[in-house]
Protein backbone atom coordinates (compact mmCIF):
# COMPACT_ATOMS: atom_id res chain seq x y z
CA UNK A 1 0.00 0.00 0.00
CA UNK A 2 1.01 3.74 -0.61
CA UNK A 3 2.01 5.28 3.05
CA UNK A 4 -0.74 7.39 2.49
CA UNK A 5 -3.22 4.79 2.84
CA UNK A 6 -2.51 3.85 6.45
CA UNK A 7 -0.10 6.63 7.71
CA UNK A 8 -1.01 10.32 8.67
CA UNK A 9 1.51 11.99 6.13
CA UNK A 10 1.74 15.92 5.35
CA UNK A 11 0.65 17.34 2.69
CA UNK A 12 -3.13 17.64 0.99
CA UNK A 13 -3.75 13.90 -0.09
CA UNK A 14 -6.85 12.68 -2.33
CA UNK A 15 -6.45 9.57 -0.92
CA UNK A 16 -7.98 8.17 1.86
CA UNK A 17 -6.55 6.14 4.88
CA UNK A 18 -8.16 2.89 5.09
CA UNK A 19 -11.29 2.60 7.76
CA UNK A 20 -11.87 -0.59 9.68
CA UNK A 21 -15.53 -0.62 7.30
CA UNK A 22 -12.37 -1.24 4.62
CA UNK A 23 -11.62 -4.92 6.26
CA UNK A 24 -13.34 -7.97 5.87
CA UNK A 25 -12.50 -11.38 6.72
CA UNK A 26 -13.26 -14.65 4.97
CA UNK A 27 -13.41 -18.45 6.11
CA UNK A 28 -14.14 -20.43 3.15
CA UNK A 29 -17.44 -18.13 1.44
CA UNK A 30 -17.88 -17.08 4.96
CA UNK A 31 -17.47 -13.37 6.34
CA UNK A 32 -16.44 -13.28 9.91
CA UNK A 33 -17.24 -10.21 12.32
CA UNK A 34 -14.33 -8.57 13.86
CA UNK A 35 -15.99 -9.47 17.15
CA UNK A 36 -15.13 -13.27 16.09
CA UNK A 37 -12.62 -14.94 18.57
CA UNK A 38 -11.37 -17.00 15.46
CA UNK A 39 -10.32 -13.85 13.21
CA UNK A 40 -7.16 -14.89 12.93
CA UNK A 41 -8.08 -18.25 11.48
CA UNK A 42 -9.36 -16.82 8.71
CA UNK A 43 -8.21 -17.51 5.21
CA UNK A 44 -8.30 -14.16 3.42
CA UNK A 45 -8.53 -10.88 4.30
CA UNK A 46 -9.83 -8.00 1.50
CA UNK A 47 -9.45 -4.64 2.16
CA UNK A 48 -11.29 -1.85 -0.18
CA UNK A 49 -9.58 1.44 -1.16
CA UNK A 50 -12.78 3.63 -1.54
CA UNK A 51 -10.41 6.73 -3.18
CA UNK A 52 -6.74 6.37 -4.37
CA UNK A 53 -4.53 8.16 -6.27
CA UNK A 54 -5.73 7.07 -9.40
CA UNK A 55 -9.17 7.16 -10.64
CA UNK A 56 -10.57 3.65 -9.61
CA UNK A 57 -12.62 4.08 -6.46
CA UNK A 58 -13.91 0.96 -4.25
CA UNK A 59 -11.07 -1.19 -5.93
CA UNK A 60 -10.99 -4.58 -3.22
CA UNK A 61 -7.99 -6.45 -3.00
CA UNK A 62 -7.68 -9.83 -1.02
CA UNK A 63 -4.93 -11.65 0.35
CA UNK A 64 -4.45 -15.19 1.88
CA UNK A 65 -2.99 -16.21 5.06
CA UNK A 66 0.65 -17.03 4.13
CA UNK A 67 0.89 -19.58 7.34
CA UNK A 68 4.16 -17.73 8.54
CA UNK A 69 3.59 -16.62 12.30
CA UNK A 70 4.87 -13.56 11.76
CA UNK A 71 4.28 -12.28 7.95
CA UNK A 72 0.64 -13.29 7.26
CA UNK A 73 -1.53 -10.75 6.26
CA UNK A 74 -4.55 -12.60 7.81
CA UNK A 75 -2.68 -12.28 11.27
CA UNK A 76 -1.07 -8.97 11.46
CA UNK A 77 -4.76 -7.05 10.30
CA UNK A 78 -6.80 -9.36 12.78
CA UNK A 79 -4.12 -8.02 15.41
CA UNK A 80 -4.92 -4.04 14.03
CA UNK A 81 -8.61 -4.52 14.17
CA UNK A 82 -9.01 -6.40 17.53
CA UNK A 83 -6.87 -3.71 19.09
CA UNK A 84 -8.39 -0.81 17.41
CA UNK A 85 -11.88 -2.13 18.47
CA UNK A 86 -10.73 -2.63 22.22
CA UNK A 87 -10.77 1.18 22.19
CA UNK A 88 -14.35 2.27 23.43
CA UNK A 89 -14.45 5.12 21.01
CA UNK A 90 -13.94 2.79 17.81
CA UNK A 91 -16.19 2.47 14.97
CA UNK A 92 -16.37 1.80 11.37
CA UNK A 93 -15.12 5.23 10.76
CA UNK A 94 -11.68 4.08 13.13
CA UNK A 95 -8.50 4.72 10.59
CA UNK A 96 -6.06 1.80 10.95
CA UNK A 97 -3.08 3.97 12.29
CA UNK A 98 -5.44 4.78 15.12
CA UNK A 99 -3.44 4.22 18.85
CA UNK A 100 -5.14 4.97 21.93
CA UNK A 101 -2.66 5.81 25.56
CA UNK A 102 -2.68 4.05 28.74
CA UNK A 103 -4.46 7.34 29.38
CA UNK A 104 -7.24 6.89 26.46
CA UNK A 105 -5.53 9.90 24.74
CA UNK A 106 -6.46 8.74 21.07
CA UNK A 107 -3.62 9.73 18.08
CA UNK A 108 -2.79 8.82 14.43
CA UNK A 109 0.41 6.85 14.19
CA UNK A 110 2.25 9.53 11.58
CA UNK A 111 4.74 8.86 8.49
CA UNK A 112 7.61 10.62 10.06
CA UNK A 113 6.76 7.83 13.04
CA UNK A 114 7.21 5.05 11.03
CA UNK A 115 9.87 6.37 8.90
CA UNK A 116 11.76 6.43 12.36
CA UNK A 117 11.01 2.75 13.08
CA UNK A 118 11.92 1.72 9.89
CA UNK A 119 15.70 3.13 9.95
CA UNK A 120 15.77 2.11 13.36
CA UNK A 121 15.48 -1.77 12.19
CA UNK A 122 17.30 -0.79 8.79
CA UNK A 123 20.65 0.01 11.31
CA UNK A 124 20.10 -3.11 13.38
CA UNK A 125 19.82 -5.28 11.01
CA UNK A 126 23.23 -3.75 9.23
CA UNK A 127 24.85 -2.55 5.74
CA UNK A 128 26.72 -5.36 5.42
CA UNK A 129 23.12 -7.69 4.83
CA UNK A 130 21.10 -4.96 3.56
CA UNK A 131 23.75 -3.67 1.07
CA UNK A 132 22.24 -0.04 1.57
CA UNK A 133 21.91 2.20 4.95
CA UNK A 134 19.03 3.30 7.09
CA UNK A 135 19.06 7.24 5.19
CA UNK A 136 18.73 5.28 1.74
CA UNK A 137 15.26 4.23 2.94
CA UNK A 138 11.52 6.19 2.66
CA UNK A 139 8.21 5.11 3.62
CA UNK A 140 7.91 4.07 -0.14
CA UNK A 141 10.49 1.48 0.30
CA UNK A 142 7.89 -0.81 2.09
CA UNK A 143 5.89 -0.63 -1.26
CA UNK A 144 9.26 -1.30 -3.45
CA UNK A 145 10.27 -4.41 -1.27
CA UNK A 146 6.87 -5.83 -1.37
CA UNK A 147 7.28 -5.12 -5.21
CA UNK A 148 10.72 -6.78 -5.64
CA UNK A 149 9.74 -9.83 -3.16
CA UNK A 150 6.93 -10.63 -5.57
CA UNK A 151 9.16 -10.37 -8.98
CA UNK A 152 11.66 -12.33 -7.13
CA UNK A 153 9.36 -15.12 -6.33
CA UNK A 154 8.28 -15.32 -10.16
CA UNK A 155 4.78 -13.55 -9.52
CA UNK A 156 3.17 -12.98 -12.80
CA UNK A 157 4.07 -8.90 -13.87
CA UNK A 158 0.34 -8.41 -14.61
CA UNK A 159 -0.78 -9.97 -10.98
CA UNK A 160 1.96 -7.60 -9.45
CA UNK A 161 -0.01 -4.77 -11.21
CA UNK A 162 -3.29 -5.63 -10.40
CA UNK A 163 -2.38 -6.12 -6.24
CA UNK A 164 -0.01 -3.41 -6.35
CA UNK A 165 -3.41 -1.31 -8.12
CA UNK A 166 -0.89 0.15 -10.74
CA UNK A 167 -2.54 0.90 -13.99
CA UNK A 168 0.30 1.32 -15.59
CA UNK A 169 4.23 0.02 -16.46
CA UNK A 170 5.00 2.70 -13.61
CA UNK A 171 5.42 0.38 -11.35
CA UNK A 172 8.97 -0.85 -13.12
CA UNK A 173 10.29 1.71 -11.21
CA UNK A 174 10.04 -0.33 -8.13
CA UNK A 175 11.85 -3.78 -9.29
CA UNK A 176 15.55 -2.93 -8.23
CA UNK A 177 18.06 -4.34 -10.92
CA UNK A 178 21.21 -4.47 -8.97
CA UNK A 179 19.48 -6.47 -6.52
CA UNK A 180 22.17 -9.18 -6.70
CA UNK A 181 18.74 -12.03 -7.07
CA UNK A 182 17.41 -9.69 -9.87
CA UNK A 183 19.38 -11.12 -12.43
CA UNK A 184 19.80 -14.96 -10.66
CA UNK A 185 19.13 -17.92 -13.12
CA UNK A 186 19.16 -15.61 -16.47
CA UNK A 187 22.74 -16.99 -17.65
CA UNK A 188 21.69 -20.54 -17.00
CA UNK A 189 18.60 -19.71 -19.44
CA UNK A 190 20.32 -18.28 -21.99
CA UNK A 191 21.99 -21.47 -22.61
CA UNK A 192 18.75 -23.90 -23.01
CA UNK A 193 18.84 -22.49 -26.70
CA UNK A 194 22.00 -22.24 -27.29
CA UNK A 195 21.47 -23.56 -30.86
CA UNK A 196 19.13 -21.00 -32.81
CA UNK A 197 18.37 -20.80 -36.27
CA UNK A 198 17.21 -17.48 -38.36
CA UNK A 199 14.59 -17.48 -40.99
CA UNK A 200 16.36 -16.82 -43.95
CA UNK A 201 14.55 -13.71 -46.00
CA UNK A 202 11.95 -14.35 -48.25
CA UNK A 203 12.09 -13.92 -51.76
CA UNK A 204 9.57 -11.19 -52.10
CA UNK A 205 10.83 -9.25 -49.53
CA UNK A 206 10.95 -5.59 -50.69
CA UNK A 207 14.03 -3.38 -51.66
CA UNK A 208 14.83 -2.08 -48.27
CA UNK A 209 15.03 -5.14 -46.31
CA UNK A 210 17.32 -6.86 -49.50
CA UNK A 211 19.56 -4.12 -48.90
CA UNK A 212 23.03 -5.34 -48.61
CA UNK A 213 23.61 -4.79 -45.19
CA UNK A 214 21.02 -6.96 -44.43
CA UNK A 215 22.07 -9.36 -46.56
CA UNK A 216 25.47 -9.98 -44.78
CA UNK A 217 23.62 -10.19 -41.36
CA UNK A 218 21.25 -13.13 -43.30
CA UNK A 219 25.09 -15.27 -43.59
CA UNK A 220 24.94 -15.41 -39.67
CA UNK A 221 21.82 -18.35 -39.73
CA UNK A 222 22.88 -20.80 -37.57
CA UNK A 223 25.35 -19.35 -36.03
CA UNK A 224 26.13 -21.11 -32.70
CA UNK A 225 25.14 -18.97 -29.29
CA UNK A 226 28.57 -19.82 -27.51
CA UNK A 227 30.85 -19.37 -31.04
CA UNK A 228 29.40 -15.57 -31.69
CA UNK A 229 30.24 -15.11 -27.58
CA UNK A 230 33.61 -17.30 -27.80
CA UNK A 231 35.56 -13.78 -28.88
CA UNK A 232 33.49 -11.28 -26.54
CA UNK A 233 34.66 -13.67 -24.02
CA UNK A 234 38.25 -13.78 -24.87
CA UNK A 235 38.10 -10.20 -25.70
CA UNK A 236 36.88 -9.07 -21.96
CA UNK A 237 38.80 -11.37 -20.32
Amino acid sequence: MRSCEYLKVSGKRRTKIIELGNIRFFKGRRELTHSDKNLKKADSVSITFELQKRDTKSDTITQYKSNDKRLCPVIIWANIVQRIRSYPSSSNKSTVNTYVDELGNSYQITGPQLLKQLRRATTAIGHESLGFHACDIGLHSARSGAAMAMYLAGVPVYTIMLLGRWSSDAFLRYIRKQVKEFSKGVSSKMLINEDFFTIPKSPRDDAFTQSSSLKRSCNNNGLHFKEAVRPLVRAFC
